[in-house]
């Protein structure tokens, strides 16, 4: 505990007078001696009591006030202080530096400056500071609320039985906004324990990383109070959280841990599943990892403003609405399913992210992957009966193959030299590649390994900071224990092929079906083959796991071989003898246990197509027909192949019953619905195939009716349907748009919602699209009148389906108003489903070129939804016209999108990509979909 308290007066005097004498924290233009986008190394924070004061009655001028007593210690002299501050107003004649043991005397300082770049405050000492002496330093600030979403913030509700405009205030601190709420050493590697006291009127509730210890009146500021805390574990600055409120909550577990989940009053309702399954996850955690949650108490708490899904702050996590609450006979399962995926996953950061942290930026996936695929985990043990994890891995497996396959991508562990390139981490790399490469560790290792690998780097880390090699040496040593890999391998060589080299393999299969060999070759995969690169010296420790239609092992997905990357031998080839009969079909990379694609010679394709459209279709694993679909289908669009082979594949569809093939068929099918449906002749005659494919599972479903209540099939048979459904309706396809139509107008005559729940997302948009302006004026009302997050996003997606070009333009205008009809966390969404829409692309286009200085401001120079914007419409163009129009934009506004250039830069190749794949397979889809269609296919 710190000896030097800061004076209880001291805040509210701060408030009471407003600052007087201050100096805000702007550039400076004095010569600066140290330039590295790092804090220096000579100080080590111990323990920040930092004390907060938040006035939230007069909405006009939300500010917060504060004092920060930091004590640190000096592990090299200097003769200065550097340390992290951003947007604060510092009153520098309240700055005290004292030794830690002698609190009479003050540190002489000479001057203080900022080098704005990297938010550095520098403040110079008239004496040097003694190595291995600790000191405290005080420093007093003060800030707006602000409407940002991140550092410290306000959100607000609007209190219906009162009909006025209720305030709060939160934090969102990652990855690096700590620093515009109080001075910090604002790097996850520099971890501290935290005091925090926290000033707000007395009627309010104020919650912090830990229980709260006491409460203190404040004399000198009648009707508020201190709500103090117990000291916090170590921890890192982006996991702090402390918010006020006046929200309720739910008691839920009986573990040892004081387990609370929070929301606005009018939703309490609405908190029971999240109260209900979160515990269970953190028992389940607690068992698989072999340590114990470390904290006394945890909360979870949705707030109506955030921008993130959610954020995994030790002790108090926050989540949007849509990713906590669930609303029964309103949110959907799938609404469940995410809800269900979104805790997994902050739960699973208790261990990874916050016990053991990340030194630097550059390994963010040990954070995230870990946390995305220990929460498949976790939702599997919740709900085994979703068959969630192998659906999960697909998508997580779609999602990398797609994002990687670009060649402005980037390796999952890639230096970050600047702060303003962190935010451009938090992608598909990190998330599920991440995640992908860690379900691939599972299998090669086993289970045993993999998780006796994982609480060894734990224990040896816990409560520090670690980078993957300290990964790589726990794995090493269990996988050579369990003899899961040869004595002369090791996890880094392996692994370090992953994570440190942009892309993943294609693994070429040529056989000779005289001799009974194998060819095995590899080579980058990019979303169009004939993109001229330099990836000749790109090589992947590949484990190898393969099957035949004699054998069937879908079992044994671990490696039966490896294709290495022996040092200056990049590409080898090898070899393999009598893996099969000539007659029958070899299949590589069984349950898809490895990260990459496979592409056969013509006749193993053959053999597996005959399979796949025979009655034995079932003899090939689930995981592996949605493999050979996704193969096909983006060997195709990558140019590796013709179309010929994935649209004779996809004939067996028809009779295919599970999810998942159809699941991954429809997403690569999406892509060219996207793209060929400009073009009406053979989009057409496409239609007419996905029509020929779709109708006979639409109806073996039952259709769209009122007959598809959770409660009646299985979940995984109720998405099921449900995307059948979806396509069914887009297509016009046999009674479905009829049906929708008429459940809508029920509604809409009596008031009283009974279409059901889990098809309520179809029904809306198919109604809209095919309703006038009174349909959507009555789903415009109901959007505001509703008081459910996930019934809200369901409602945005849906009023972006008309096809009125009038009402689709007005609903961009009303996206990004300032009466905040829509909230601006839900605001790229919103437009990114106009965009989607054919009908109001072109305004949607428009409106992001005209309006791109309002969006700029609207969002803020650090958000990555201006990005999301540019993105969404990227996506849909298709001509050198509207791609010139954006190079056009990009080239006025560099400056805006200086901190995302790697978005930029994926954005401009989809476009490209977009083109090319329509000038290489417009024409040739067209003959061969004639040609089907006429019955000359032999």
């Amino acid at each position: 505990m710190l000896r030097h308290h800061i004076k209880l007066i001291s805040v509210t005097f701060l408030i009471a007078i407003g600052f007087c004498c201050c100096l805000t924290v702007s550039s400076d233009t004095r010569p600066k001696s140290y330039g590295y986008y790092r804090l220096p190394t000579s100080l080590k924070p111990e323990v920040y009591t930092l004390k907060i004061m938040t006035k939230l009655e007069d909405p006009s001028n939300l500010m917060f006030a504060g004092e920060v007593d930091l004590l640190f210690k000096v592990l090299s002299d200097t003769d200065n202080i550097t340390l992290h501050v951003q947007n604060l107003t510092i009153d520098e004649k309240r700055t005290e530096l004292k030794k830690y043991d002698d609190n009479s005397t003050l540190y002489c300082i000479k001057d203080s400056t900022i080098l704005e770049e990297h938010d550095y405050y520098i403040i110079s000492l008239c004496q040097p500071l003694q190595k291995d002496e600790m000191y405290t330093l005080t420093l007093a600030f003060k800030a707006p609320l602000n409407q940002r979403l991140h550092g410290y913030y306000r959100s607000s509700y609007l209190d219906k039985s009162t009909n006025r405009t209720k305030w709060l205030s939160i934090t969102q601190f990652e990855p690096a906004y700590a620093r515009s709420a109080f001075p910090c050493f604002d790097e996850p590697n520099y971890k501290a324990k935290f005091k925090i006291w926290l000033g707000h009127h007395k009627a309010l509730t104020a919650l912090s990383n830990m229980p709260l210890e006491r409460q203190e009146l404040i004399a000198e500021l009648p009707g508020y109070v201190w709500s103090v805390f117990e000291e916090s574990v170590p921890m890192s600055t982006y996991l702090v959280a402390y918010s006020v409120n006046d929200f309720t909550y739910k008691s839920s577990g009986d573990n040892g841990v004081m387990f609370r989940t929070w929301s606005r009053p009018e939703a309490m309702n609405q908190c029971d599943y999240a109260a209900e399954i979160g515990p269970q996850l953190l028992m389940f955690y607690e068992n698989r990892f072999g340590i114990k949650f470390p904290l006394k108490k945890l909360d979870q708490i949705a707030i109506p403003d955030f921008e993130a899904g959610a954020m995994e702050n030790w002790g108090l996590i926050t989540y949007r609405e849509t990713t906590l609450l669930f609303a029964p006979n309103i949110s959907s399962e799938s609404n469940r399913e995410r809800i269900a995926t979104v805790i997994a996953h902050e739960l699973a950061h208790q261990w990874f992210g916050n016990l053991v942290t990340m030194k630097w930026w550059s390994d963010l996936w040990l954070n995230e992957g870990f946390a995305t695929y220990m929460s498949n985990l976790g939702v599997d043990y919740l709900n085994p009966d979703w068959e969630l994890l192998n659906e999960d891995a697909m998508d997580n497996i779609l999602g990398v193959f797609k994002y990687d396959a670009h060649i402005n991508s980037h390796p999952i562990s890639q230096p970050i030299e600047a702060t303003q390139q962190i935010n451009e981490r938090f992608d598909t790399i990190s998330y599920k590649k991440g995640s992908a490469v860690l379900r691939m560790l599972h299998m090669i290792l086993g289970e045993e390994a993999f998780f006796e690998g994982i609480r060894h780097y734990l224990m040896i880390n816990m409560f520090n900071n670690a980078e993957q090699d300290d990964l790589w040496n726990a794995f090493t040593d269990r996988a050579h224990l369990y003899k899961r890999i040869e004595p002369g391998y090791d996890m880094k060589t392996i692994m370090d092929s992953w994570t440190l080299q942009v892309g993943y393999p294609l693994v070429k299969v040529i056989r000779n079906y005289d001799t009974a060999t194998v060819e095995i070759s590899q080579q980058r995969f990019l979303l169009n083959n004939s993109q001229s690169v330099n990836d000749n010296d790109k090589c992947w420790w590949t484990p190898l796991s393969f099957t035949t239609a004699t054998k069937k092992d879908f079992a044994t997905n671990h490696s039966l071989h490896w294709l290495e990357c022996k040092e200056g031998k990049k590409n080898i080839k090898i070899n393999l003898e009598n893996l099969a009969n000539k007659g029958e079909w070899i299949i590589f990379n069984v349950q898809i246990s490895g990260l990459y694609r496979v592409i056969y010679d013509e006749n193993n394709w053959i053999l597996l197509n005959r399979t796949l459209n025979s009655n034995k279709y079932n003899d090939i694993h689930v995981l592996n027909r949605a493999q050979l679909i996704e193969d096909v289908l983006s060997l195709a669009w990558g140019g590796y192949m013709d179309y010929n082979t994935p649209l004779d594949m996809l004939q067996y569809l028809k009779q295919e019953n599970k999810y998942i093939p159809w699941y991954t068929a429809l997403q690569g099918l999406a892509n060219v619905d996207r793209l060929l449906k400009n073009f009406p002749t053979p989009y057409g005659f496409f239609s007419k195939f996905l029509v020929d494919i779709i109708l006979p599972v639409y109806n073996s479903l039952d259709g769209l009716n009122n007959t598809i209540k959770a409660t009646e099939i299985s979940q995984v048979k109720l998405k099921h349907k449900m995307l059948m459904a979806k396509w069914a309706c887009y297509l016009k396809i046999d009674d479905c748009v009829q049906t929708a139509v008429k459940y809508f107008q029920e509604w809409k005559q009596s008031s009283v919602n009974r279409i059901p729940v889990d098809s309520r997302v179809i029904v809306y948009c198919t109604a809209i699209k095919h309703g006038d302006r009174s349909d959507w004026e009555f789903l415009w009302q109901r959007l505001q009148e509703s008081n459910v997050a996930t019934e809200r996003r369901t409602l945005i997606q849906a009023l972006s389906c008309s096809r009125n070009s009038t009402l689709l333009k007005a609903y961009i205008d009303l996206i990004f108003d300032e009466n905040k009809y829509i909230r601006k966390q839900d605001s790229a969404a919103a437009f990114g489903a106009v965009v989607r829409n054919e009908v109001s692309f072109p305004a949607a286009r428009d409106y992001l070129i005209e309006h791109i200085d309002q969006l700029h401001e609207f969002y803020g120079p650090t958000s990555h939804d201006l990005t999301s914007l540019l993105s969404s419409v990227a996506g849909q163009i298709i001509n050198t016209e509207d791609m010139n129009l954006i190079q056009s934009l990009l080239a006025r506004k560099r400056d805006f999108f200086k901190e995302y250039q790697k978005s930029v830069s994926n954005a401009l190749e989809t476009i490209q990509l977009n083109i090319g794949w329509i000038n290489r397979n417009t024409d040739i889809l067209q003959r061969y979909l004639v040609k089907r269609t006429s019955g000359d296919l032999h």
